[in-house]
């Protein structure tokens, strides 16, 4: 009954300087990939009635078998039977008897796995209607635990009458499938930046004449929005005048309230810099009707924002109504991504390196004290450049202590091939997440000592002034960037998610990750992973040979006792 993997998605949920991406976007990628598991989920149960003609059974299965058969013959049998005819099912059109328990219950089943398509098919089709709301009035699967009850509940009966054969073929691969994707098939993420939440927080303050948001220090805003969400009062007051931004940032959350909870699984917030931030969204989630609030987790990319998480995360849980909150609504579990794409365009390979690596260190830390769990979302990329490399390698170099039986990690387009295309391929790449988690739970590496983290500050901070100054500080860079690579030909195929700059600047600042990396790779010149590391290397010489000696000085010792 635990499921060892979640699979997640942002595409059609990441709006992230994507104006392409927009609610509508979102409620039909949410709909169609429901559609896609109850398509799955029918043709497995119809397949299921063939193979289960089974009479013996458990006291439990025929107890709901005999009530389902009741329910099935107070109708009309003539009626139901033409009924599923028109709907074409391939066979058991007539009402089952309950000497037939399985039977029964999957014809159930079926019914429900129809009406819940019909009413999504219905959802697609108008797109006013209330996704959650449509399969709540109708006898639709909304819950995966009533759709993964009477399948486990079988199961259990094959195995109590010694039909394990049957049980551990077909059913056992359906309650898997029902357990790993859920209605959902994929939960998705929304992601969002974070000056356009301030935006529309900066509209409502200056319609309600209390200021300008955007104007105030993040003391005071983090107050106002602390005493806002204790507050119950309503904050968008009717007729608000709100740019065509921020009205679509104000519908994409009416929308996510009118979806089901477990299509959606975190709203994560790129370019956090601050508290407020964070506590920007979760009001606005109240406001726009969220009954069950998503996770929010901000996104720590560039280095200043890394080297200011713990600060910001301090003043996130140091107070108690935001500790409640996600006590009361997300079982005391705070989750923050970090960025290895960015921060490693804004600082440099090796300086990125090492300031992910002391983040997650000082953030664990901060939510320990606070008693609150934290997961780490780690959005890594497919090349060295953007963060990517051995997968068993990479969880377990992650610092101690930071991965806690669970750790959740992105598949960059480019990888998902090369990782899950094949079926043993696939085996091999989920085997290799469970041992390394397994690993870093059980045997978690020792502590850096200090003479290390000296010499990685010293490599880091070296590294990152050098990096800078090529990459931002000389104009004639930009130029010989635009020259020498295809970056201006990559913008303008039809073959990204998003947009190649976040804003419409010349400069490397918006550009994002993907494109930088990508054009130094089409010209085998990897320069964001290899600028000037020559320069870095003799910089630290000394120390690199004073600790290699001490190790040498060490395992002389060792061999010698």
């Amino acid at each position: 009954t635990h499921k060892l993997f979640e699979f997640d998605s942002w595409m059609g949920g990441d709006r992230d300087g994507n104006p392409n991406v927009l609610s509508s976007t979102t409620r039909d990628v949410v709909v169609l990939a429901r559609l896609e598991a109850v398509n799955a989920y029918f043709k497995a149960v119809e397949q299921l009635m063939f193979d289960l003609s089974i009479w013996r059974c458990t006291p439990q299965l025929k107890a709901l078998a005999r009530s389902l058969a009741a329910r099935a013959q107070n109708a009309e049998p003539g009626r139901i039977a033409d009924e599923r005819k028109k709907r074409n099912y391939a066979d058991f059109w007539t009402p089952i008897a309950a000497n037939e328990p399985f039977r029964v219950v999957l014809s159930h089943m079926r019914d429900r796995l129809w009406q819940t398509r019909e009413v999504l098919h219905q959802c697609l089709i108008n797109p006013q209607l209330s996704v959650r709301q449509a399969l709540e009035e109708t006898d639709s699967y909304l819950d995966v635990n009533e759709l993964f009850e009477p399948l486990h509940l079988m199961y259990q009966s094959l195995l109590a009458t010694g039909d394990e054969s049957t049980a551990n073929h077909k059913l056992l691969d359906v309650l898997r499938q029902v357990q790993t994707f859920g209605l959902s098939l994929m939960k998705l993420d929304i992601r969002q930046e974070s000056t356009r939440h301030a935006e529309v927080i900066d509209a409502t303050t200056r319609h309600l004449e209390l200021g300008s948001y955007l104007s105030w220090s993040e003391e005071q805003k983090t107050s106002w929005l602390l005493a806002e969400l204790g507050g119950k009062r309503p904050l968008f007051p009717p007729g608000i005048d709100l740019s065509p931004d921020e009205a679509e940032v104000v519908s994409t959350f009416r929308m996510l309230a009118d979806l089901p909870s477990d299509s959606l699984h975190s709203y994560i917030i790129s370019m956090t810099r601050t508290a407020s931030d964070v506590l920007s969204v979760v009001l606005l989630m109240r406001e726009c009707g969220m009954a069950d609030p998503l996770t929010v987790a901000p996104l720590f990319e560039t280095l200043d924002d890394l080297y200011n998480a713990p600060g910001t995360l301090t003043t996130l849980l140091s107070s108690e109504w935001y500790r409640n909150h996600i006590i009361s609504n997300h079982g005391g579990v705070q989750e923050c991504m970090i960025g290895y794409s960015d921060s490693g365009k804004d600082a440099g390979r090796m300086a990125a390196a090492w300031s992910l690596f002391e983040t997650q260190e000082n953030i664990v830390n901060v939510a320990d004290k606070y008693g609150v769990r934290l997961i780490l979302f780690h959005g890594r990329g497919g090349s060295v450049g953007r963060g990517g490399g051995p997968t068993h390698m990479a969880i377990r170099s992650q610092p101690p202590k930071t991965i806690k039986g669970k750790l959740r990690v992105t598949i960059q387009g480019e990888t998902i091939e090369q990782q899950f295309g094949e079926r043993e391929v696939c085996f091999r790449t989920l085997d290799l997440y469970t041992s390394a988690v397994l690993e870093a739970c059980l045997d978690p590496p020792s502590m850096p000592k200090q003479e290390w983290r000296e010499m990685m500050h010293q490599l880091s901070e070296t590294s990152c002034k050098v990096y800078r100054s090529y990459v931002f500080q000389r104009p004639e860079f930009i130029e010989y960037f635009n020259l020498a690579t295809p970056v201006g030909e990559l913008g303008r195929l039809n073959i990204g998610s998003r947009p190649a700059s976040r804003k419409q600047t010349k400069g490397i600042e918006g550009l994002r990750a993907i494109p930088w990396v990508f054009a130094w790779t089409q010209t085998r010149f990897h320069l964001p992973v290899s600028l000037k590391s020559d320069t870095v290397c003799p910089t630290v010489c000394g120390t690199v040979c004073a600790v290699v000696s001490k190790a040498a000085q060490v395992i002389s010792t060792v061999e010698g006792v």
